[in-house]
């Protein structure tokens, strides 16, 4: 598994580097569904700058994973013993019921409209950047989303979502998403 994620993340390297087309192909590598979803998070979280009093320097980076058990397997694995621009990583499993304002990733797995519109209600107004497999999520307010082209895996950002929860994300990262603007509140 470990020589799995390492090929995952060298694909989503090149891939952010503009080397490459904005697409991955699914099956490049044998590369799993999870395993890909925690390399693009881990390679979100380096082309994005949060403000000063939400990630301080030093702090630990919490990458809070909603409704998939192999994905936060994947990221656990992934991230272990990495930092991003000096904040080390923590990943921690929650629900919808949990506390979510203290995450500054949170992906969603497997949501429907409903259970997106409450994680948005949840975390409105703080700077986490939302994610999420479900392809309308950007579009309704969330900050990125997942979907499939053909067999690829592709991205989408909602930049306007982003700078409401004062992120900034790269233009590097930005170059490769499909952008999308959505809702000015989550619906």
């Amino acid at each position: 598994m470990g020589v799995l994620i390492r090929r995952c993340i060298l694909i989503v390297v090149v891939a952010l580097s503009g080397v490459t087309a904005a697409t991955i192909r699914l099956e490049a590598q044998g590369v799993s569904t999870p395993g890909l979803t925690a390399a693009f998070l881990f390679n979100f979280a380096k082309f994005t700058t949060w403000p000063d009093d939400a990630l301080r320097s030093g702090s630990t980076m919490v990458v809070c994973v909603i409704g998939s058990d192999q994905i936060a397997d994947a990221l656990t694995q992934l991230t272990r013993d990495k930092v991003v621009e000096g904040h080390p990583i923590a990943i921690r499993r929650t629900d919808l019921r949990q506390p979510l304002t203290d995450c500054h990733i949170l992906f969603g797995a497997s949501l429907d409209e409903s259970s997106a519109r409450e994680l948005l209600r949840a975390v409105a107004g703080h700077p986490i950047l939302t994610v999420s497999d479900w392809e309308s999520f950007a579009a309704r307010g969330g900050v990125a989303n997942f979907f499939i082209e053909g067999a690829r895996m592709r991205f989408a950002v909602n930049p306007d979502a982003a700078e409401r929860g004062r992120l900034r994300i790269s233009s590097r990262l930005l170059t490769l998403a499909r952008l999308v603007r959505g809702p000015a509140t989550p619906r």
